[in-house]
Formats: C-alpha cells, sequence, structure tokens
C-alpha cells in the first residue's frame, strides 16, 4: 500500500472519525484504502504499476505525491460512505470526484503524473513492445460483412 491508516488519519480524517467509522478496527480502513489503491490502477494501466505500487513482496520505487492525493481523497470518500459521523458527506463526495475526473484525463492522456513511468520493454519479446513509450493506442473494429 502507498497509503496507510496513519498516513490516512494524519491528512484526511481525524483519527477518532475513522475510528468511529470503523469501530476501532484497522483492518477496516486497510480494505478502503487497498480498493482506493485497486481502482487507480484500473485508470493507469499504460504506467509501471509495480513501480508505482509495489506488491506483496516489493515495495513501490517511484513516489508521487499527486497519486498519494489521489488515494487518500477516494480511501476517505470510501470510509464516509460506510458511516459520516460529524463529517459532510458532500465535501468528500466532491474530491472524490474530482478524483475520479484527475485519473480519467490521466487515462485518456490530456493529463499525466509525470512521476510515473512506463513499463519496461522486455528483451524476450521482440515482436510486442511492451514500453508504451510512444503514448499511441490503437485498435480497430471488427471486420465487416455486407449482407445483401
Amino acid at each position: 500500500m502507498i497509503v496507510t491508516v496513519e498516513e490516512l488519519s494524519q491528512t484526511s480524517l481525524y483519527p477518532e472519525v475513522i475510528a468511529a467509522i470503523t469501530r476501532n478496527n484497522p483492518e477496516a480502513a486497510a480494505m478502503q484504502i487497498l480498493a482506493a489503491e485497486s481502482l487507480c490502477k484500473t485508470y493507469l494501466t499504460k504506467y509501471d504499476l509495480k513501480a508505482a505500487f509495489g506488491d506483496e513482496d516489493t515495495p513501490p520505487t517511484v513516489t508521487s505525491p499527486a497519486l498519494k492525493k489521489i488515494v487518500k481523497m477516494i480511501a476517505s470518500y470510501y470510509l464516509v460512505r460506510m458511516a459520516a459521523p460529524n463529517v459532510n458527506v458532500e465535501l468528500f463526495r466532491d474530491d472524490y470526484l474530482a478524483a475520479m475526473q484527475l485519473l480519467t484525463d490521466i487515462r485518456d492522456g490530456s493529463n499525466s503524473l509525470t512521476e510515473l513511468t512506463y513499463p519496461q520493454d522486455d528483451p524476450d519479446t521482440p515482436d510486442i513492445d511492451e514500453s508504451n513509450q510512444t503514448g499511441v493506442a490503437w485498435g480497430s473494429n471488427p471486420k465487416r460483412t455486407n449482407h445483401f
């Protein structure tokens, strides 16, 4: 995880609010952070996700304060949706929508996170370029068959 429960409680939600929402279960807060990271990964597939998020064995090698903030905004909204004691839900919903718009802009190429890198090209597969260095994606529609 690139964001911990402690880090979330220092910057986004007060620790007592997180404790009240999760009923003193830090696992519940960690699950919401993992869900937020998973959502971010679905939007950032063209980047090197292992470098940005790490995995079970390896910590992330790239740190992006903007990406951490996006994960915190989404995780905070997920937590507040569970229960909202003394919290203005509309503020968190607005942050969530802003984070989703930013992720959409990054995915579509109209915005970028400069800290994130593209994956490295695998030399064992010379026909395929996994690096996505060009930033260009292409595809086609299925072949059309006309019937008269």
